[in-house]
């Protein structure tokens, strides 16, 4: 459970920070479309000094660093966007940490902590973390067996 709690914080920290950077800029074409090509589409910041083509320009995608590589930051905006935690959290609002103080166990609302912690492990395992999913499934399985205690005695 330690382990989950660990993990959760270092998504939810990633994403408070939300550290980005651009990855190189390649040309892109446009024009009248053709039957046999495709138009490519640009994501990103566009600059049109200096090509000098008319036609064309660079393009840099925006990628956000999370703990299981770049990803790209509208992509990762647009999905914090559909829960409210996590566009709460992408605000800037939110919680300063998920842990107690202490480092033991959750930062006070506990409730709202844990609800945090779903919801930044359920982006990365969106996102294609592994580890992430292992980590959810810990502390859904943690809450179930709780739960189970609590209600076997009655």
């Amino acid at each position: 459970m330690a382990e989950a709690r660990a993990y959760s914080e270092v998504w939810y920290q990633a994403l408070r920070a939300w550290e980005t950077s651009e990855t190189d800029k390649v040309k892109v074409h446009y024009g009248p479309a053709r039957a046999s090509t495709m138009r490519v589409v640009g994501i990103g910041n566009y600059s049109t000094s200096g090509t000098g083509q008319g036609g064309s320009f660079w393009a840099g995608v925006e990628m956000v660093h999370l703990p299981n590589g770049l990803h790209r930051s509208n992509l990762v905006g647009g999905m914090c966007s559909a829960d409210p935690l996590l566009s709460e959290l992408h605000r800037g609002a939110g919680m300063g940490s998920l842990l107690h103080h202490s480092g033991r166990g959750w930062a006070d609302p506990k409730a709202r902590a844990m609800a945090y912690a779903d919801a930044v492990l359920g982006l990365a395992v969106a996102l294609g973390d592994e580890l992430a999913r292992t980590h959810a499934q810990a502390l859904a399985f943690a809450r179930m067996a709780r739960t189970i205690s609590v209600e076997s005695q009655d």
